[in-house]
């Protein structure tokens, strides 16, 4: 039991880093993400952003927001006190650091949010967001964004542009 709750804080802990990195706030009016190099995944504005993967998706700021993935852990931490969320699927359910952290999470969920922040770790996600503000992806998959893509996601998760 004490192995598998040093995983999950090594998780969530990755996570948590993911969630740093998106701290400040979106300007940017319908985004077009610009064609990076390899390591380039974060993406903020307003828009639409569709993405397909397994690793760490990560969003923040304004939302209606659609995602579903298996074998994960899912973070949902409301900052205006105003989301409206909706988790199916089976596991366990714990508060850490402001977040909800849905444990084995394998189903489907949505997030109606004028600022809150959600994360998920897993395999096979599928994440429709629709909004202002910044996501992050990590790992291996593809996303498009207004519309323009496919652009793929990278090992590193770091830094990337948004040209309005």
């Amino acid at each position: 039991m004490l192995k598998k709750l040093s995983i999950a804080a090594a998780v969530l802990g990755i996570a948590a880093v993911a969630f740093a990195a998106l701290t400040p706030a979106a300007s940017a009016a319908g985004p077009t993400p610009t064609p990076a190099p390899a390591a380039r995944t974060i993406i903020g504005g307003t828009g639409v952003l569709d993405a397909q993967g397994s690793g760490i998706a990560a969003v923040r700021g304004a939302m209606d927001l659609s995602v579903s993935a298996s074998h994960g852990i899912l973070l949902v931490r409301d900052l205006d006190h105003d989301a409206v969320v909706h988790v199916d699927g089976n596991g366990q359910t714990v508060q850490w650091r402001g977040f909800t952290v849905y444990f084995g999470f394998d189903g489907h969920a949505t997030v109606v949010a004028r600022s809150a922040a959600v994360i998920v770790l897993g395999q096979d996600i599928d994440l429709h967001v629709e909004g202002r503000g910044w996501a992050f992806l990590k790992g291996e998959g593809t996303f498009t964004a207004n519309g323009h893509g496919p652009f793929p996601w990278t090992p590193d998760g770091a830094f990337g542009s948004v040209t309005p």
